[in-house]
């Protein structure tokens, strides 16, 4: 994870986003057994408003997750990621497309459970959302990261259709 103080600062605190901390945060998630990276943008857990940047690369895993106490907004900086909604019991409702040709930008509302796949290798985004920190609420049917199970739900997401209900191959 990158700290914003390594990012280029500018006048009266200002943070700017350069592509040489861009290359870096890839570095870094290529290396990375999540296959993600973080920059950090507010200051501690306890800041009105969390943001943060996030390098994704191929084969990351995002869990389904909720955030029963705020709402989470992400704007797509480049490459490509799509957003999978979910009812309750792991059927997808909706899948959103973040991508460079005019859909850059999502609002999730509290409560709704959420997941993501790297379409596009070296994809980053920005999230924002309330604070304080409010840990992701895994929801108990999404496998947890770095097990057999996710990289099969991983290969179902990316093409699974609105309507599809995961269900986890018999080991």
């Amino acid at each position: 994870m990158i700290s914003a103080e390594r990012v280029a600062t500018k006048p009266l605190g200002m943070i700017g986003l350069d592509q040489t901390t861009l290359s870096d945060l890839f570095r870094q998630a290529k290396e990375s057994p999540r296959r993600r990276s973080h920059l950090l943008l507010h200051k501690d857990h306890g800041d009105q408003v969390q943001r943060l940047v996030i390098a994704l690369t191929m084969g990351s895993y995002v869990r389904a997750h909720q955030h029963s106490e705020q709402w989470e907004m992400l704007v797509l900086l480049q490459g490509r990621l799509d957003l999978l909604f979910f009812a309750a019991g792991g059927r997808l409702t909706e899948r959103f497309a973040l991508t460079g040709d005019g859909r850059t930008m999502i609002q999730i509302p509290q409560g709704q459970i959420h997941g993501a796949v790297v379409m596009q290798d070296e994809t980053a985004i920005l999230e924002i959302k309330p604070g304080p920190y409010h840990a992701n609420e895994f929801v108990d049917w999404a496998p947890p990261e770095g097990t057999p199970e996710a990289a099969s739900f991983l290969d179902w997401a990316i093409r699974a259709e609105p309507g599809a209900l995961w269900a986890p191959r018999a080991g």
